[in-house]
């Protein structure tokens, strides 16, 4: 994409805008809808790991990404069982 300068705001066109509310509504709503598909379903475990090799992480991510245990701890994908 080209650089244009401009010597004044008023030299500047205005953007681009779709033509009705409807419009402007549709194309919120796919924004949003593409958004809700790159969300993950579940947090991210928190902390730092360290494998001993590459397909021992590789497993761990495989298992972590099907929602399958950890095969690397006890406590599985949601966390520790709880106490009582």
């Amino acid at each position: 994409m080209p650089v244009t300068r401009h010597r004044s705001v008023e030299e500047v066109p205005e953007p681009e805008r779709a033509g009705s509310a409807l419009q402007r509504l549709a194309t919120a709503c796919a924004a949003s809808s593409l958004s809700e598909a790159f969300r993950h379903t579940r947090p991210a475990p928190r902390g730092v790991r360290r494998f001993g090799s590459v397909e021992e992480d590789d497993a761990h991510r495989q298992a972590w990404e099907s929602g399958r245990d950890d095969p690397t701890t006890s406590d599985g994908p949601a966390g520790p069982a709880p106490l009582g």
